[in-house]
């Protein structure tokens, strides 16, 4: 566990200094509005968020199943030009555990499953203007990818809580792309998506900056 967490340290830092030497955002025409989203969520990009985690639950074999791991949720990438915005979230799981089989007679086989991976690439495209800027707000969520129903313990935050800001399109005018371990299993318009935020009070800050920045964009 403790090399998978320096392994996660090192990328937070390689991902630090690559933001910093490759800009990833464009500054062609944009509002000032617009500028300070920029800036702020350049300064995010360098920290992201990671849960340390233990859960424990019965899976649909009817078995025990016990996990410990680390999950990272971070934007690697916010592109903004003019008021439309391609903006891309990691997530990465990193975790191992033990499956209790039952066989005949009452005995139990625990099965390992040695480190086990789930890299999830979430990319949105959404113009500003498009926006409802009454509706973009801070919010505290446990990432979608630990299970439900499931006995859920984190060494940050007890309830594995994490800070998001929510933004959302009263039209579907938000193109959301999904990629699983490389496969792409979803191309789809929506009507809201969720940023991560490494922290409430930079979620609150995130929810202020893209309503205002959606607001100058719609007066345009």
């Amino acid at each position: 566990m403790g090399d998978i967490v320096s392994q996660l340290r090192r990328r937070f830092f390689m991902l630090a200094i690559m933001a910093f030497l490759f800009p990833t955002h464009l500054w062609s025409q944009v509002l000032p509005e617009g500028g300070a989203l920029l800036d702020f969520v350049a300064s995010e990009r360098q920290r992201g968020t990671v849960l340390t985690y233990s859960q424990s639950y019965i899976d649909d074999k009817f078995e025990k199943v016990f996990y410990q791991g680390t999950l990272y949720t971070g934007i690697h990438s916010f592109k903004l030009d003019g008021c439309d915005v391609a903006t891309g979230v990691d997530v990465e799981d990193r975790y191992s555990g033990v499956i209790q089989h039952k066989s005949g007679f009452g005995r139990v086989h625990m099965e390992q499953t040695g480190e086990l991976t789930d890299d999830t690439v979430y990319q949105y495209r959404f113009s500003l203007g498009k926006l409802d800027a009454n509706e973009i707000r801070e919010l505290s969520a446990i990432p979608s990818q630990f299970a439900s129903n499931t006995s859920l313990r984190c060494e940050e935050d007890r309830t594995c809580r994490v800070s998001w800001v929510r933004i959302a399109s009263p039209d579907r005018e938000i193109g959301e792309t999904r990629i699983v371990d490389g496969i792409q299993d979803m191309d789809a318009k929506v009507s809201s998506i969720a940023l991560p935020m490494a922290s409430p009070e930079m979620a609150a800050n995130a929810a202020k900056l893209f309503a205002e920045a959606a607001r100058a964009c719609a007066a345009r």
